[in-house]
């Protein structure tokens, strides 16, 4: 702890060993090479980092790099090296998805927590199913049980357990870091020699609801205050989520262009609309009969080669309205509304779409009118929600859109916040919202400035909103 005080506290700067084939046991040395195989350039350089290291090291990983996949792959081959590994994260469903992806290459854990708290896949693995099956009786059947596993799995919080009064970790890897306020994060790590801290603080920072406390720097996480000593940071910067220019927003936004596609693929993967050639008829056809409404704007915003669309609704009577204390925009959430009928007509998978908006109220909103079966699937949700999954087609509702300079919302300011949202989805990402509000906000102001540039803005005319109750979906 005295070591831990100096790396933390006094921000003493981390060690490495410079040889790698010290650290590697010889009969080790096949395993770990054909685990690396499968790994991009950034993620090698991690498991390489992470092997030489005497204190720490902190991985970045940016949206859509392969978190998940990274630690799994750590896990395993520190488990090849006979290493022994804590791994930890805030919530249990983060821990959870790691040993989904280590259970399918045979790695052996021991999962701490409560059942009903733990993915149904990792039953089996907890304490209380290996203490049946083995028929523990004595405190020595315990202790050995505790010690069998070299790898054993809880969330920050678990770390009450008693196992951790006998047993100290070669590695203790920490996900969702960013996510950790530092009190709590520092927990796990007095129970291993090295650690690695997985996080990326562009992303949701830990959540500190009293203001006060939030001045005083508790929404700083370790990984932010240890990310200081540049020599302990690997970026993992290639990823596969989304397509170029979808990346392109959050590159702009965020990482300065150091975000990259994984392959070809990925870049110019576009969305699947196997109907959209009767839906596009049909709308023709519907404007020439009502040639008072210009359907332009829905024909563009529906196509897949377009993938990307703010539509600013700046010129539509489209206000908030304030009640029962949220915010909500009823014209937004019928563009919303009608978009989604369109697509799912056009062939768009329900279960492909997410919905994502600032504010519970106007979720509420959108989701009252999504009552229809066909809709089922579809999920609606805050940004906190979504965070470190995605969906083919996400819709952002930004609902702020007030004539006079109001109070502004906390949750538009927030940079990292408007960053997750923009990087779920994976083909397809429509925004509607005000412009003129909106540039009220610097983070929004500024993801407008980069639409405005790749000319992905659509400008919704005046009477946008009437076309909806004339057309029958």
């Amino acid at each position: 702890s005295e070591r831990l005080r100096e790396l933390v506290v006094d921000l003493r700067s981390p060690e490495f060993i410079t040889n790698l084939s010290s650290v590697l046991p010889r009969e080790a040395k096949d395993a770990v090479a054909n685990i690396l195989k499968g790994l991009n350039k950034p993620q090698k350089q991690a498991m390489k980092k992470v092997l030489l290291s005497k204190d720490y090291t902190l991985i970045v990983g940016m949206p859509g790099t392969g978190k998940t996949t990274t630690i799994c792959t750590l896990v395993r081959i520190l488990h090849a090296c006979g290493f022994s590994v804590l791994l930890t994260s805030y919530t249990h469903s983060a821990v959870d998805n790691i040993l989904l992806k280590l259970k399918r290459f045979r790695v052996g854990f021991l999962r701490l927590g409560q059942g009903q708290k733990v993915h149904p896949a990792i039953l089996p693995y907890t304490e209380e199913s290996v203490r049946k099956k083995r028929d523990v009786k004595t405190l020595s059947d315990l202790e050995q049980l505790y010690n069998k596993e070299l790898v054993v799995a809880t969330t920050c919080m678990g770390i009450k357990h008693p196992i951790f009064t006998r047993r100290q970790f070669d590695f203790c890897i920490v996900d969702e870091a960013s996510q950790i306020s530092q009190p709590i994060c520092l927990g796990p790590l007095f129970y291993a020699r090295r650690f690695v801290l997985v996080g990326d603080h562009q992303q949701l920072p830990p959540i500190v609801q009293n203001h006060e406390a939030r001045t005083l720097g508790m929404d700083e996480s370790l990984f932010k205050r240890l990310e200081l000593h540049g020599d302990a940071v690997v970026q993992l910067n290639v990823q596969y989520r989304m397509n170029r220019q979808i990346m392109s927003l959050s590159n702009s936004l965020m990482y300065d262009g150091r975000l990259e596609c994984g392959s070809e693929r990925t870049a110019t993967a576009l969305l699947t609309l196997p109907l959209l050639l009767p839906v596009q008829s049909e709308l023709l056809s519907f404007s020439q009969s009502h040639p008072e409404l210009d359907l332009s704007w829905l024909q563009a915003t529906l196509l897949p080669s377009n993938p990307v669309c703010f539509l600013d609704s700046s010129l539509v009577p489209a206000l908030e309205s304030v009640e029962q204390g949220g915010v909500s925009n009823r014209t937004e959430a019928a563009l919303v509304h009608l978009l989604l009928s369109l697509l799912i007509k056009a062939g768009c998978k329900a279960g492909d779409i997410g919905v994502i908006a600032p504010y519970r109220q106007q979720l509420k909103t959108i989701s009252a009118l999504l009552q229809s079966p066909a809709f089922t699937e579809v999920e609606v949700n805050t940004v906190d929600r979504y965070q470190g999954r995605d969906k083919s087609l996400i819709v952002l509702s930004f609902v702020r859109s007030t004539a006079e300079e109001g109070n502004l919302g906390e949750l538009l300011k927030d940079w990292r916040r408007l960053n997750v949202a923009i990087t779920r989805a994976k083909h397809k990402l429509l925004m509607v919202g005000s412009a003129t509000t909106l540039r009220r906000y610097s983070p929004v102001e500024k993801l407008i400035d980069h639409l405005q540039q790749e000319n992905m803005i659509i400008q919704l005319p005046p009477a946008a909103h009437k076309a909806l109750p004339s057309m029958h979906l």
